[in-house]
């Protein structure tokens, strides 16, 4: 056996390894027949129509709505398909009924995302008279990709945990110095140059242009750790490749500013690196007095410019009419304003500056957070633009994950609708190498309000940590109850209608008194794998309703697997990565280990790379990720080990995205207690099962 070694603190120690060997899916017959969408993504153009076809639907009559006609409508062609057409650029879902005599009535949905008809831009030198293709039309250039779109409800955060820290997976960027002279100033300007970490001559990249504030100097970025914000960011694809020039602007005026750097600043630069020219490439942003001059560079070059932001900007130049986007950039450039609340150095300008543009009929995002006219406040701001920016004709889902860090008031007052614990018993063995012995466990299954064993639930297995039982997470005990406030709160997200009610199953990867035991307790969250897939899930998927239909045999279990979630805390986030991920990965789509992984004799580097491998083999063979969150908090003992292989992890990989199908959410000043976990049992049950 291998066994696992100490890490960073961490107490337990030692695991047993066993190689997963993740089977092809194979198609299931039953399933086959049932009827489906051709598509359960629909991407059409504003304007535009696409047809969607519903498969083995004989004898069933079909409706057909839409649940944003605004972005799109929906209507029946024939008795097998729908047509839908885009009208406004935004996402929405279509709803397939179908019902047929003395049948349960089936609801398919798809997703559909519109995005914008941009018009053709016919390039420079082509006459708009006919020839040049053949055919009697003018030849096109490819339309210029929007700037957008943007996300309706927006969030921001503090700069996450690291981010401003030099990270061993992370390579850097390298750092330039260079000199011009200004023909606006007369003077000779200082720049300093960062550069992505993979930079090439080969490929042009984007560049976001960064002023200081007043009596700083561009050095004052280094000092605030922007070097690190943005290498990280990038790195953890939170933030786009990017070149970042940063120059010294000190004692110049507002109006020379704007005249050098479209005059002298832009043309050096673009002399000097491989930079895009186009303006949906070029970003400016600043602090204090520079972020005033980025909005006035921003709004008075915007056929230069697409993305502008002002971290807490101070007051000047503009006039409140000028502070408008013009029409025809309206959906292709993005403006960001921060204010601190407790900053009485911008004070009320960052409000007016928002209120200006508002006034004016622009848009923008103005982000209010806590903090004073301090690095912290324009570190944040940094961050918060820097992974908006050069999002070009796609919403970018990693800007907005609706993730929390604090459960909301609203979601502990008691709930009304109360679901139900049932135990249930099944035989199982030890599954030890060599000396496998026969024992009998038990279970905690949760029941939603009203469960109906006619319908199909999904269902979330629910591990708990060392030291603890099935009744940890949900049950209580028999003297405080539901002390965690886990079980309220599920029955109120599901009465509410937050998240669809599930059926939860509290295991236990313990053995009764009496069983051997192995000679490490983490060997047990190993071996767990073994129980889980030939005991565990066909005693609970037999006996109870879920998108298996009661046919537990390994070929329905893996034709079901995106309605399937495992969790678990500190030596169940272990049970999580070992025996849910690694061993069996084709029964789950959905996985949140929260506070722990336990590094085994491979090192992280290999175990980072084996993991990489699974989601994409998974992905070819049929078998996506629905979602890998993994939660920690920012004072855990269980952070380091946990940490650092999901940044080896996500650094390479092609297939791990922030905000569509992993992150690592941290809670700020969270140890290793009930408190945290119960945050992220909350974001869990939000984001689990969310795609078909």
């Amino acid at each position: 056996m291998k066994h696992t070694k100490m890490y960073m603190g961490l107490l337990l120690t030692a695991a047993l390894v066993v190689q997963a060997v993740m089977p092809g899916i194979q198609a299931d017959a039953k399933k086959a027949s049932k009827p489906a969408l051709s598509k359960k993504i629909v991407k059409v153009n504003e304007g535009e129509k696409k047809k969607v076809t519903v498969k083995n639907v004989k004898g069933y009559k079909i409706t057909v709505k839409s649940k944003n006609k605004k972005t799109a409508t929906v209507s029946k062609k024939g008795k097998t398909a729908f047509v839908v057409k885009g009208v406004k650029a935004g996402k929405t879902k279509v709803i397939c009924t179908l019902k047929k005599k003395n049948k349960k009535k089936i609801t398919l949905k798809c997703t559909v995302n519109v995005n914008k008809k941009d018009e053709a831009v016919v390039p420079q030198g082509t006459s708009n008279n006919t020839g040049g293709t053949g055919n009697g039309q003018t030849p096109t250039a490819a339309p210029e990709p929007t700037v957008g779109p943007f996300p309706k409800t927006d969030t921001f955060s503090d700069v996450p945990y690291g981010f401003a820290d030099a990270s061993e997976n992370v390579e850097k960027g390298k750092i330039e110095e260079f000199t011009y002279t200004s023909k606006t100033t007369n003077k000779a300007h200082k720049v300093l140059v960062q550069l992505p970490a993979k930079y090439s001559q080969d490929k042009q990249y984007p560049v976001l242009y960064l002023f200081h504030g007043e009596n700083d100097t561009e050095s004052i970025w280094k000092d605030m750790a922007a070097d690190q914000i943005i290498d990280n960011a990038i790195a953890f694809k939170a933030a786009e490749e990017m070149i970042v020039v940063m120059p010294n602007i000190n004692g110049d005026k507002d109006e020379d500013i704007i005249k050098d750097f479209a005059g002298d600043l832009k043309p050096e630069v673009e002399s000097k690196y491989s930079v895009s020219k186009e303006r949906y490439n070029i970003a400016v942003a600043g602090y204090g007095l520079g972020g005033r001059v980025a909005l006035n560079i921003g709004l008075s070059l915007q056929d230069q410019v697409a993305y502008t932001g002002a971290f807490a900007p101070v007051e000047g130049l503009l006039s409140n009419a000028d502070f408008r986007i013009n029409e025809n950039y309206k959906d292709r450039t993005f403006i960001m304003i921060q204010k601190g609340k407790s900053d009485d150095v911008a004070g009320e300008a960052p409000d007016s500056y928002n209120k200006a543009l508002k006034d004016n009929g622009s848009e923008c995002l103005y982000l209010e957070m806590d903090g004073t006219h301090d690095n912290e406040l324009f570190k944040a701001g940094l961050y918060n633009f820097a992974r908006r920016i050069f999002k070009r004709g796609t919403q970018d889902e990693s800007i907005v994950n609706g993730f929390v860090t604090v459960v909301p008031g609203e979601a502990s007052r008691p709930a009304s609708q109360r679901g139900t614990i049932e135990v249930l018993e099944y035989d199982t063995e030890t599954y030890d190498p060599d000396n496998s012995v026969s024992i009998h466990k038990w279970a905690n299954v949760y029941l939603p309000y009203n469960y109906d064993p006619a319908k199909k639930y999904n269902i979330l297995y629910l591990m708990h940590g060392g030291g603890e039982n099935a009744d940890t997470w949900i049950k209580g005990d028999n003297i405080y109850g539901d002390y965690t406030h886990n079980q309220n709160m599920i029955n109120l997200l599901f009465e509410e209608g937050y998240c669809e009610p599930c059926i939860i199953v509290n295991p236990t990867f313990y053995r009764p008194e009496g069983a051997p035991e192995p000679s490490n307790a983490i060997d047990l969250t190993v071996l767990f794998q073994y129980e889980l897939r030939n005991d565990l899930i066909p005693a609970v998927e037999a006996k109870y309703s879920t998108y298996a239909g009661g046919d537990v045999s390994i070929e329905s279990l893996k034709a079901s697997r995106m309605h399937r979630g495992f969790a678990g805390l500190s030596m169940g986030s272990n049970t999580t990565y070992q025996s849910a991920f690694f061993g069996n990965y084709d029964l789950f789509a959905w996985f949140a280990p929260y506070s722990g992984y336990f590094e085994t004799e491979n090192g992280n580097d290999v175990d980072a790379d084996r993991l990489n491998q699974i989601i994409e083999e998974g992905e070819a063979n049929g078998m996506p990720l629905g979602y890998l969150y993994c939660g920690n908090g920012s004072e855990d003992l269980a952070l380091a080990g946990q940490l650092d292989l999901m940044q080896k992890a996500l650094v390479r990989s092609n297939v791990l995205v922030p905000g569509r199908n992993y992150d690592f959410v941290m809670i700020p000043g969270g140890i290793h207690d009930m408190n945290q976990w119960h945050i992220h049992l909350y974001n869990t049950l939000k984001i689990f099962f969310t795609k078909e």
